[in-house]
């Protein structure tokens, strides 16, 4: 609640959504992306895989940051249509910072 409060103040919209099986749905080959039901077991296979910790291997053997796989599957989860148009109005290019020691 902090978080939507603080937002507010500076006329930040959040959307409060569900994220089940984000992390584990590809992005990149769009999956589908259940809602959790704790009442039916879901037997859902999903084309990509974590290989280890930060890292996402997508079916096409392509490699992505977890994080980057999970954030970008939220963002479809909460705003549907926000690929509409690809990705390309809605990601910036990374750079990479090197922090001083």
């Amino acid at each position: 609640e902090m978080l939507s409060y603080k937002a507010k103040m500076v006329g930040i919209d959040v959307i409060i959504t569900e994220e089940s099986y984000t992390s584990k749905a590809s992005f990149i080959d769009n999956d589908l992306i259940p809602v959790d039901n704790k009442s039916e077991k879901n037997q859902v296979t999903f084309s990509g895989k974590r290989i280890k910790r930060g890292l996402y291997r997508t079916a096409s053997k392509g490699l992505i940051n977890a994080d980057v796989n999970g954030s970008l599957n939220i963002m479809k989860k909460a705003v549907p249509n926000a690929f509409d148009y690809g990705i390309e109005g809605v990601v910036v290019h990374p750079v990479r910072v090197t922090p001083a020691k």
